[in-house]
């Protein structure tokens, strides 16, 4: 008596002791978090050879992340000397560089800041990195040619390969005026002759004789290095007396398409020109339709004769403008398309959730900007075959935890979010630790199969041959026991007590629980001259894949076919036929694949055997209901489109109604 209680006692110790690791682990897993960005690097990198840049990442998370950058394609980034280098804080620095060491590959890039801890890994936004070589550009102030009482608009030119980053800073008239942009004009500015746009063209209005006297010289400034320069030459007006009236004449064709950061001004230019001096018309169309309404001028929307300034635009702002021009002699028309860019941004919701195995969870990409042409997901740094706003996981698994990110795109930017998914205490899917392996035997002698598996709740082990589950008979006993050694594990013995040629196949055991499977398969293969399992009649839904395995036993085997009415398959494309005996027909239908096929084992010596395999081809779910007797009725449709009814009842005994 006081043994078994020693033993009891012994017993609730090392259950106790397990516990106690358990939540040591638990908590430890508890204890760490995945990586998020502190600084994350911004979308554009544009430096001059001149300065070199240096481009900041840094991350935290519980253990403290890896910093490492990579190119789009994944491949990692290294030091390249006097070029580029990683530091080990993770910044990514260009030192300034001779131009002849100018390396698209280098310094015309995408790069991406990867950070990753034991517990996932996350992408920062696209970093396009883009150097400058200083080179010399001349700028030009050209001519315009305008009808006296006009306005006139004139333009800087600048070389295309430095657009992108000189922009005009002042107009100098040969009188000494200076003539700048200046955001923050009143009211009364726009009614001035002289008005430099959001673009940094000149307007002036109500062009007369004196204003052919005058020269303008453009200042630009280089944004990346800070040089300012004047234009190698001086623009003048070109004024024409007229002397017939004349319709208006825009000069320019097709439609324009203006892109502008949110918060910025931007000028929308209708460059008409006539006599008798012609008024304009600004509309802007309803989105997705060819209804237009008169633009609304206020403390925000200027009309400047034929310009439309917009300041401090917002999306809103975005769409179609229509500007009509007309004088007594007739009219004309031109369009503009304005984007208003707003910077993207997302978030995650929830940006952390834990969820036990099998349970559902959802992520919720939360994002604003404009426009937004892609939103997609990856986990750990891998894309994710899934694309919107919603990420919907049906059962979780262990494989499921980890760091997953919403990217939104549109042509210019990138932005991300982060969120990590843990996953619950409670449960742990099932493992095999230990299984059987593959075997040829001689008939007669006893086989002894096992299977070990552990998980949390425990799992219940099954066994197969060639698909069919196997109990307990004549010759063959299954059974399963829990080893209480602590570990949990669950041992399952399948054993033959003499193995006959007709036991030979493929053999599974399944470990399965409430919150996943695993399984573990390998043939046995037994002397014997060829041998077929009876096959049961094999229902499948009209449109799916029939997937079958001829359960063939005895060895050795020459070969396995197939034959539907005499004729050895494949007989068309959706039919293909392996050596081991797999028979695959894709995209099955009633009228031209259910039939009954046969397979046909041989020997060596020229022994054959046959089994059939009945396939009956069933129309599509259509609905499905209960009836009175609480019977769930699912209708299908066949081919013909003749509904037949299936109930189903507790028992799992399918009957069909026609």
């Amino acid at each position: 008596m006081e043994a078994r209680q020693l033993d009891n006692w012994h017993l609730l110790f090392a259950l106790f002791a397990l516990a106690l690791a358990t939540t040591a682990v638990s908590a430890a897993e508890d204890d760490r978090a995945g990586p998020v960005f502190i600084h994350e690097p911004v979308n554009r990198v544009d430096f001059s050879n001149t300065t070199g840049a240096t481009v900041e990442c840094s991350a935290m998370g519980t253990p403290n992340p890896e910093i490492v950058w990579i190119r789009q394609n994944g491949t990692a980034v290294t030091d390249v000397p006097g070029l580029r280098q990683v530091l080990p804080n993770g910044n990514l620095v260009f030192p300034p560089f001779r131009a002849e060491d100018y390396r698209q590959e280098v310094h015309a890039q995408v790069y991406v800041c990867l950070a990753r801890n034991p517990v996932g890994s996350v992408h920062s936004r696209d970093v396009n990195v883009r150097a400058v070589v200083a080179q010399n550009y001349v700028t030009e102030a050209e001519n315009e040619y305008v009808i006296r009482g006009n306005s006139a608009v004139m333009k800087c030119k600048i070389p295309s390969f430095v657009a992108d980053f000189v922009t005009i800073d002042a107009w100098l008239a040969d009188s000494g005026e200076v003539h700048m942009y200046n955001k923050n004009k009143g009211q009364t500015d726009y009614d001035g002759k002289y008005l430099v746009l959001p673009s940094g063209e000149l307007h002036i209005r109500d062009v007369g004789p004196e204003d052919g006297y005058k020269t303008y010289q453009c200042r630009t400034k280089h944004r990346l290095t800070g040089e300012t320069r004047l234009s190698a030459t001086k623009g003048r007006l070109v004024i024409t007396e007229p002397t017939n009236t004349m319709r208006p004449k825009i000069a320019r064709n097709g439609i324009e398409f203006k892109d502008v950061d949110s918060g910025r001004d931007v000028a929308l230019l209708c460059p008409g020109q006539a006599f008798p001096v012609p008024f304009y018309r600004w509309y802007k169309f309803d989105e997705g339709s060819t209804r237009k309404r008169a633009v609304t001028l206020n403390d925000r929307v200027k009309q400047v004769s034929g310009t439309l300034i917009i300041k401090e635009a917002v999306v809103a702002d975005s769409g179609k403008y229509l500007c009509v021009v007309n004088n007594t002699v007739g009219g004309e028309s031109v369009e503009t398309v304005l984007t208003v860019t707003a910077p993207l941004s997302a978030t995650v919701d929830p940006p952390t959730q834990t969820v036990d195995f099998g349970r559902p969870a959802v992520f919720t990409c939360v994002y604003k900007g404009n426009p937004v042409r892609t939103i997609t997901w990856s986990k750990d740094g891998k894309a994710l075959n899934h694309d919107g706003p919603v990420l919907r996981i049906d059962s979780i698994k262990k494989e499921d935890k980890g760091m997953y990110q919403c990217f939104v795109r549109n042509d210019q930017e990138s932005a991300q979010a982060i969120a990590e998914l843990k996953l619950g205490s409670r449960f742990d899917p099932p493992l095999i630790v230990h299984a059987f392996q593959s075997e040829t035997l001689q008939p007669g002698p006893p086989v002894h199969l096992m299977c070990v598996a552990s998980g949390n709740p425990t799992p219940e082990i099954t066994w197969e041959l060639d698909g069919k589950k196997l109990t307990s008979r004549e010759r063959i006993q299954v059974g399963q026991y829990l080893k209480m050694n602590g570990n949990g594990n669950v041992v399952s013995h399948l054993n033959i007590s003499s193995i006959q040629t007709a036991d030979g196949g493929l053999y599974k055991c399944i470990a399965s629980s409430k919150v996943g499977s695993v399984e573990h398969a390998e043939r046995l293969n037994v002397y014997g001259v060829p041998f077929i399992r009876p096959m049961d009649k094999r229902p499948i839904v009209s449109g799916e894949t029939l997937f079958v395995t001829c359960p063939a036993a005895g060895y050795p085997i020459k070969s396995i076919t197939w034959e539907r009415d005499g004729r050895t398959l494949p007989i068309n494309r959706k039919q293909k036929v392996f050596p081991n005996g797999t028979l695959i027909i894709e995209n099955v239908e009633r009228q031209s694949d259910q039939a009954t096929y046969t397979c046909v084992v041989q020997n060596e010596q020229g022994f054959l055997v046959k089994g059939n395999l009945e396939v009956a081809v069933m129309g599509k779910l259509k609905e499905f209901h209960h009836d009175t007797n609480n019977n769930l009725v699912a209708i299908l449709s066949n081919q013909n489109e003749k509904l037949l009814f299936v109930s189903c009842k507790s028992s799992n005994v399918f009957r069909v109604l026609v």
